[in-house]
Formats: C-alpha cells, structure tokens, sequence
C-alpha cells in the first residue's frame, strides 16, 4: 500500500524457538505435586508463544500475540523463571543494529533466564504490530483511518510503557532496543504519526483549530528528534529516520505557521498574515534543503509550493491594497498546540476476553503463606501436643512410683492385681516386645537410606561447583556465565534443612533406643502368659484387710479422676490434629484476588491466634489441674502407706510391679514413637528424591551450558578472535546485586521521557522507588513428616536440650523449619533446560 505521509515503520525483534513444557512441568510437578495436571495448560502455553512470536507480520491479526503477553503478565506470580529456579533461556534478536547500521542490517542475538525479558520483547513486538497495522489501513477510508490513528496512539502508549518497564527491571543494557531513549524516540514518533492523521482529518476545519493541531504535530516529532540524538540512541536510530523526524519537526512547524496566517487573513489582521506567511515559507524551504529522501521530497515540495503561493498572495494585498504594517516575527505569540493525539494507556489484560491458562495454580507467595500456615499450625500443633502428652508422662510415672492403681488391688500372694492383667493383655494385644524390636531395628535401615540420598546430592552439587571453578580458573574472563556458588544458594540452603532435619532424627533415635534397652525386660515379661507373669512375681502377705479403708477409697476415686483426666486430654489433641483451616485458605485466596500481596502473614498469625487460643486454654486447664490431682494423691497415698505399714507389704514385690507398671507405660510411648519415626522416614524419602532429582535437572542443564560455552572460547580460539573479557563492572554485575539503589540515578545519562501513557505504573516499594517487577518469587520449604517424639522424664538427664523438656523431636509439617510465619522462604532451583548456543 502507498505511504502518500511518508509514515515511518520501526522493525519487529525476532523470537527464537524455546522449549517451555519441561522446565514448567518439572517445577509445578515438585512445587504444587500430582494433585491437579497441568500438562495441557503447559502444552498450550508452548504453542500460544510458537503460533504468536514465531511469524513473519501481524497485518492479519494480533489478538494471539496480545493473549501470550496477557498469559505471561498472568503467571509471573504464579511461575518464578530466572536462572535459579525455572531456567529457560529467552533468546531473542535485536530489532535494531548498533552502531549507526541500517535497519535489516545484521542485528545481534541476546538472551536472558529473566521472564520480564521475554515480557520486555513481546512489548516491543506489540507496539511494532500496532505501528504494522496502522500502516496496513486505507487513510481514503474514514474508519480504517480512525482505526490507524487509535493503532498510532496505541503503539506510542506500548512503547512508553516499555520504557518505564525497562528501567524497574534493569533491562537496558541487555539490548540496544531498550535504550531508555530509543524507546522514548519511538514513542514520539508513533504519537507524532497519529498527530499527523488529526491533522488530516482537521485541515479542512477553521484554520486557528488546524494550526493548533499541526504544533502538536510538529511538538512530538521534535521530541523524537531530540531523542533520537541523544548520546546512547543516535547510534540505534538510522539516519534517515532522525532525518525524517528533523524534516517532519520543520513540515509542521510550516503548517502551524500557514494555519495562523490563513486565520488572520480572515481576522482582517494583513500585516500579521504576511509575516505568518514569511515564517511558514522559511520553515518550508528549510524541508526541503534538509530532506535527504527522495521519495518524500514531492510532498514536501508540494507544500513548499502551497505556502509561496499564499505568501505572494498576502503580500501583494497588503502593498496594494491594506497597506498595513510588518509586526516583528520575534514578537509573535506562539501557537499552542492542541494535543488531540494521545498515548492509549496500557491496561492488563490487553485481551478483552482473556483465560488463564493456569487459573488453578495458586501464586507462589501465595502458596508460601498456606505453606507458612501449615508449618506454624504444626508448630503450634507440635507443643501443645506435647505439653499434653509430657504432663500424662509425668503422671503415669508419678503413678509408677507409687505403684498405682495396682497396690490399692492387690490382694498378695500369687494373684496379678487387675490393672496389671489389663496393661498385660494390652501389649500382648499390640504384639509385644517382638513387635517393638523390629521396629527398632527398622530404624538404621530407614536412617542410612535418607542419608545416602542426601550425601549423593550434596556430591553432585559439590562435583558442579568444583568444575565450574576449575573451568573459570582455566579460562578466567572468557568464562562468562554466572558463577555456581551464587545460583545454588537456595539448594545449598535446602541441602542444609535437610541435613539438620536428619540429625535431629538421629538424636531422637538414641534416646527411643535407649529407652527400649532400659525396659526390654519388663516389657518382655508382660508380653508373656498371666500364670508367667504370676510366677514370675514375689509372694507378699495379703493387704485385702485394707480395702474397705477411707484411704483406699479416696485412692480408688482418684484414679477414676486420673482415667477421666487422660480421657479428656485425647479429645483435645484429636482438636488440636483436626482443627479447620479452609477460612484461612479462602482468606488468603480472597487477600490475593483483590491485588493485596503483602497481608498474607497478618492474615496466617490472626488466623493461628483464632484457632488456638481457645485449645491453648483447654491445655493450660488440664496442667493445672494435674498439680492438684497428684498433690492429692500423694496425700492419700502417705495415709494408705502408714495403715499398710502393720501389714509386712513386701518390698520387692512392690517394686517389681512399679517397674512393670513403668514398662507398659514405655511400651506404649516407644510403640507411638518407633511408629511415627518410621513413617517419618518413609515420607522423607520421596522429598529427598524430589529435592535430588531437582539437583540432578540443575546439573545437567549447567553442564548443556558449560558445553556451549566451551564451544563458543574454542572457536573464538580458533578463529583468531578469542572472547574479550567482559568488563569488570560487567562481571560484577553477574554476581551482585546493582551497585546504585532502587529510586536512585543508575549511571546512565538522564534520557528524554516519553509520553505518559496513564496506563499501569511500574511497581514500586512504600517510599516510591521503583522496584523490579515482578517481584521475586520465594518457594517454599517442602512440607515434612508428622512428628516424632519420644521423651521420658526419666531420660531427661541424658538428652540434648529439646524445645519441650528435653524430648527430642522428629521434625513435624513444617517444625523448626519456619520459627514464626513471616520467616523466608527456601525457592526452588535448577528446574530447566540448557541455554540455546549462541548464533
């Protein structure tokens, strides 16, 4: 189609070809696990960036290139791709050629691990299909001209944009394209070529509202120009192009002038419509010495020819006939411009009728926070809990010590108490001592399993850092990419999680081993027969004489009181395990949907607070009440102890039964314990797995990238043209952080701005700086294991200092992991493939 306007039309970057399903689906399978498959939303995101990037023009249709970049906007919260979590690796052609080429000339390839780098490009992109189809349109059609001026006001507010959402994200450096004032430049441009149409459409209107319209015009092709001659950009733009900006700046400049004096023609004002004219004529001339393209001089002479005319017109007139006097040119009030043209601000989504593709995936921090809920839930779980379970301990052996309910039964000879029958029976019941020794002898098994999982890790990640540093040795600055030590901190720290997790179990195991030797051979002998427990027991003298006695009845009522403590004491720790936690989730689901990203931790520690501080209480009620209860029966118990006295009790059938009662109270808690610890083992084994399989993924695609990169040095090397160091602020730069802070200058020249576009600022922190967008993605810890604790007051001495008197712990969902709900998070790593070769 002509271009009668000598419209100008920016190239588009060019999308390489990358693989987006296996490092997606890796990291969601390991993140969010197996419960909802998100293979086809994976699959489908992959072919929207194919059919969307991977083409020639957008004249036909750009709505599926719009919904890949709504799609992208969509799951940056949702998907952390940079270079230690979801590695992919955007490989992307610069539209533009550095040092004073020509468009189409040969532009250079760069890529980066970043998703805001590949948003940046699908920007760009956008905003040159915006400028493609308004140049597609027919201006001899009224609609299709509205629809190319709204296309050029849509294109001007993408790339203002862009500008902004270069700079929040430290992109500029990355391609020459994203110069701030290169961009600021295409702004300009594309808003100066949709001032352009108004003043098609406007100059057939009153000559004072044409006038007004072409200083607009000429206002945005200037600040193009000023742009585009900037010290960073007037090696990006072609000369031509800056040359157009310059001509088109003088062109309107002509019409403004040419409007105003046509306007004070018919305000009877002659003398001032002479110099108008003189001015428009001047500016005039000067376009068409100062174009240096051919196909747009007829146009210009065009209008060069227009202006004399009516120059030579007015001043004939005023000679002749109006006789007027000259006003000084320099006197002359500037004409306004009327900014019709605007940029369209840029709104998400772009689409009208959008879907996410992962709708159902929740936004990591928002899986952190439910994360960060279940481990303090657990935590909180985990010490009432074992406040509870640590009080009845207490008890039992308080009870023990006396030798109760068992002496207020007995009734000597060779006859069992009943409460010792029933505790028999009990462990019998549950398989006795066999049972209990071979799951103690499970344990190291289990152990050693989990630590050669993790040692194996370790080595390969040990293996990869000691490479990496011998090839930086060898090669020193032609070893590029980014040092190893930096991208496996949040694996060293996963690693690290896991090796305490491990030796914590190990603590715990001794202290259930030692227990288990301690009382093996009490527990055996309850796990025998009733006439070889009998048998087993010394005969005493009866004390059947005391049972109708006040202190026997007081103890007898006591114990019912005990039974109806611990009774109590199970309802609230089934509370505790059960409580509900779906007001939270739909709490934190309702906080993210209305944009607010930063209450997640007030919303997990009110919600904490309501849930358990009503069965904190209940806890806090039943201790108190144990203190009384054992005062009480110490007090009836030295009574029956002084009446019994005259009776010749044996003291070593007393003893014997303490000690059996000791054991079946053991034996329940070491079942308990050897049960969970087992459980603990089996469920860490698959965490250990997932955590060395992302290791492993990490690895080889650092190895694919340490292949290239040989490659690129030996060709280099080859040819004659080894790599050059990259500077030292360029090194520095791929290990560190930036050395200016957000808000402040960074050390480039301050760029001409583009239009403000009123579209959706870069983020920013609460004192207004900007902030890179988007946000960094925290992952969180993998959940652990229900706990295991096994403790006895007996074995306080020995153990190692436990947050609950000394027991020690398996590591419940989240215990010890997150000591309050706002702590850090441990991100994912290594999910992804190799960077593409450098072409």
């Amino acid at each position: 189609m002509s271009n009668p306007h000598h419209f100008l039309n920016i190239p588009a970057k060019k999308a390489f070809d990358v693989p987006l399903s296996t490092p997606i689906k890796n990291f969601i399978k390991a993140t969010f696990g197996d419960k909802e498959d998100h293979s086809a939303a994976v699959d489908g995101l992959n072919s929207l960036r194919a059919e969307s990037l991977l083409r020639s023009n957008y004249k036909e249709d750009i709505s599926k290139l719009l919904r890949y970049y709504d799609q992208l906007h969509a799951i940056e919260y949702k998907l952390p791709i940079t270079e230690n979590q979801i590695r992919i690796y955007f490989k992307w052609q610069d539209a533009l050629v550095g040092g004073g080429g020509l468009f189409g000339g040969k532009q250079k390839t760069n890529g980066s691990w970043k998703l805001a780098f590949e948003k940046a490009c699908v920007l760009f992109n956008i905003g040159y299909a915006y400028n493609e189809l308004a140049l597609a349109q027919n201006l001899s059609i009224d609609e299709q001209m509205k629809m190319a001026l709204k296309y050029f006001q849509l294109s001007s507010g993408i790339f203002s944009f862009l500008k902004d959402y270069v700079n929040a994200n430290a992109l500029s450096d990355v391609s020459i394209d994203f110069e701030p004032a290169v961009l600021a430049c295409i702004s300009w441009l594309m808003l100066g070529q949709a001032a352009e149409l108004v003043y098609v459409k406007s100059a057939s209107l009153k000559d004072d509202i044409a006038a007004k319209v072409a200083a607009h015009a000429a206002d945005c092709y200037k600040e193009a120009y000023t742009s585009a001659k900037t010290e960073s950009a007037k090696k990006v733009i072609p000369d031509n192009f800056t040359n157009v900006m310059f001509v088109k700046h003088l062109l309107f400049q002509s019409k403004t002038e040419y409007h105003a004096g046509k306007q004070a023609q018919v305000d009877r004002k002659y003398g001032l419509a002479v110099v108008r004219f003189d001015r428009a004529k001047d500016l005039a001339d000067q376009a068409v010495s100062k174009s240096t393209t051919a196909s747009f001089t007829p146009a210009l002479r065009a209008n060069q020819d227009e202006i004399a005319k009516s120059a030579a017109v007015a001043h004939k007139d005023n000679d002749f006939v109006y006789h007027e006097r000259l006003p000084d040119s320099k006197s002359l009030e500037t004409i306004l411009a009327q900014p019709i043209a605007k940029p369209l601000p840029v709104t998400f989504p772009l689409t009208h009728d959008f879907r996410d593709l992962f709708a159902s995936l929740v936004p990591i921090a928002l899986n952190n926070a439910l994360a960060a809920f279940s481990s303090k839930r657990a935590e909180i779980m985990n010490l009432e809990v074992n406040r509870l379970r640590e009080a009845t301990n207490v008890l039992n052996s308080f009870l023990a010590s006396l030798n109760l309910p068992a002496a207020i039964e007995d009734s000597g000879g060779r006859q069992i108490p009943p409460s010792l029958i029933e505790k028999a029976n009990e462990i019998k019941r549950q398989g006795g001592i066999s049972t209990l020794e071979k799951m103690v002898n499970e344990l190291p098994t289990s152990l050693n399993r989990n630590k050669e999982i993790l040692d194996e890790t370790i080595r390969m990640l040990d293996d990869e850092e000691r490479g990496d540093t011998e090839l930086r040795t060898q090669f020193q600055g032609r070893w590029t990419r980014t040092v190893s030590s930096t991208l496996t901190v949040p694996l060293r720290a996963e690693a690290k999680k896991y090796m305490d997790i491990i030796q914590n179990a190990i603590n715990a195991d001794k202290i259930v081993q030692e227990k288990y030797r301690m009382n093996r051979d009490c527990t055996a002998l309850l796990s025998k027969q009733t006439h070889e427990i009998a048998n087993e027991l010394p005969s005493s003298s009866a004390a059947g004489a005391l049972r109708d006695a006040y202190s026997v009845r007081e103890l007898h009522r006591l114990m019912d009181t005990v039974a109806g403590v611990k009774a109590e004491r199970e309802v609230i720790e089934s509370e505790l395990k059960n409580t509900d936690s779906d007001s939270v989730r739909a709490r934190l689901i309702a906080a993210f949907q209305q944009g607010n990203h930063s209450d997640e931790n007030s919303v997990v520690v009110h919600e904490i607070e309501s849930l358990y501080t009503p069965l904190r209480q209940q806890v806090n009620e039943s201790v108190s009440k144990q203190e009384q209860l054992v005062e009480n029966i110490r007090r009836a118990h030295q009574q029956f102890q002084t009446e019994k006295q005259g009776n010749a009790s044996s003291e070593i059938r007393e003893e014997m039964m303490k000690n059996l009662a000791r054991a079946y109270d053991a034996f329940q808690e070491l079942l308990s314990n050897l049960r969970e610890g087992i459980k603990f083992y089996n469920d860490l084994t698959p965490l250990l797995l997932k955590f060395q399989n992302k290791v492993s993924d990490f690895v080889f695609a650092r190895k694919t990238e340490k292949e290239d990169l040989m490659k690129d040095i030996q060709r280099g090397i080859v040819g004659g043209n080894a790599p050059k160091a990259p500077p030292p602020a360029q090194q520095q730069q791929q290990t560190t952080t930036p050395a200016y802070p957000y808000g402040t200058a960074p050390p480039y020249p301050t760029q001409p701005s583009a239009p403000v576009t009123g579209g959706q600022a870069p983020p920013t922190v609460p004192d207004g700086s900007a902030l890179p967008y988007p946000g960094a993605y925290m992952q969180p810890f993998f959940p652990m294991p229900a706990s295991y604790n096994p403790y006895n007051p007996f074995f306080n001495q020995m153990a190692p200092p436990y947050p609950t008197a000394g027991a020690p712990q398996y590591p419940m969902a989240g215990a010890n992991q997150y000591p309050n709900a706002g702590a850090p998070q441990y991100p994912q790593a290594g999910y992804g493939v190799p960077r593409p070769a450098k072409k």
